[in-house]
């Protein structure tokens, strides 16, 4: 396989996805209306669909098992040519980590998370980046994603990192792109203006700080503070798992392609808003041609 462009270092796993009409309580039983499964995790997610746009990636992260979720997620992976699988490491005695969502119907998620702790580790070596210009990092793990962001910081790889939403957190200063959630942000910091906390983000990590709100405006600095806005197109909302691995992809795609950043917000609004209509987090991708159309549709507005 050619040198891949983008590395994906982190969750690899399964999505156990439940529609229901609400959440379970005490002494309130549910009735699921469906229940699939599909591949997950966040590094997997997201080199499914750089794939599916034609980028060359490798995948890496935690250790899958030798069982069946484990087999599921090599056959799903292995019908895509331009994701590179040699750093996926399989092993007799390791349960491969799956998740249960709810999905209500807003399309919004409620997850049980199983064995992604338990599941060793690989870790990143320099050799593993080379040719490689970005390093796409979630930070759903331990002391490895920090070594991780450091090591690729350090070898000249940008790096995109999700949720990287605390100033004090020791990978900020290495996180080229922050992909952050507004409702995330607003949960752990109740009462915070999110484009001020944006802002204070940027200016420690002097790199590109996109915030994504849903269906409401996102909002993005670029790496001297410049503000951007863009407001994702009306749809329909099936399952919103997985919409910020398709987010971030997009993001990626577009600054591959020499793209400024307001075109690349373009391509990960399109990609983001594409995936929210389908159930699974890149079970169903769109046609190349149905993102770049939507992407083309798009207006983004400086921010004043």
């Amino acid at each position: 396989m050619a040198t891949s462009e983008v590395l994906c270092y982190g969750e690899i796993g399964i999505d156990n996805i439940i529609q229901a009409d609400g959440l379970p309580s005490p002494e309130n039983a549910i009735f699921p209306k469906s229940d699939s499964y599909h591949g997950g995790g966040a590094a997997a997610n997201t080199a499914v669909w750089l794939s599916a746009m034609g980028v060359k990636v490798k995948l890496m992260g935690n250790v899958i098992g030798h069982d069946p979720y484990g087999q599921m997620i090599r056959e799903n992976l292995g019908k895509h040519p331009n994701i590179d699988l040699s750093l996926v490491e399989q092993r007799e005695d390791v349960t491969t980590p799956f998740t249960r969502a709810i999905v209500t119907p807003d399309g919004e998620r409620s997850f049980l998370i199983f064995w992604y702790p338990q599941a060793p580790k690989i870790p990143l070596t320099k050799e593993m980046l080379e040719g490689v210009r970005y390093l796409a990092l979630d930070l759903y793990g331990g002391p490895e994603r920090l070594a991780a962001a450091r090591l690729a910081f350090e070898s000249g790889v940008a790096t995109a990192i999700g949720d990287v939403i605390w100033p004090e957190h020791p990978a900020l200063p290495y996180t080229s792109i922050a992909t952050n959630s507004a409702p995330y942000i607003r949960q752990t910091f109740p009462g915070v203006d999110v484009r001020q906390h944006a802002r204070k983000l940027q200016s420690i990590s002097n790199g590109i700080v996109v915030t994504t709100d849903g269906p409401s405006t996102v909002h993005a600095l670029d790496a001297q503070g410049n503000g951007f806005l863009i407001q994702p197109p009306k749809v329909e909302v099936a399952d919103a798992t997985g919409a910020g691995d398709a987010f971030r992809s997009g993001l990626l795609f577009g600054l591959l392609q020499g793209f400024d950043l307001p075109h690349s917000l373009r391509w990960a609004v399109a990609c983001g808003s594409l995936k929210v209509k389908n159930l699974g987090a890149a079970t169903t991708k769109p046609e190349f041609k149905e993102i770049e159309s939507l992407a083309n549709s798009l207006q983004v507005e400086p921010e004043v």
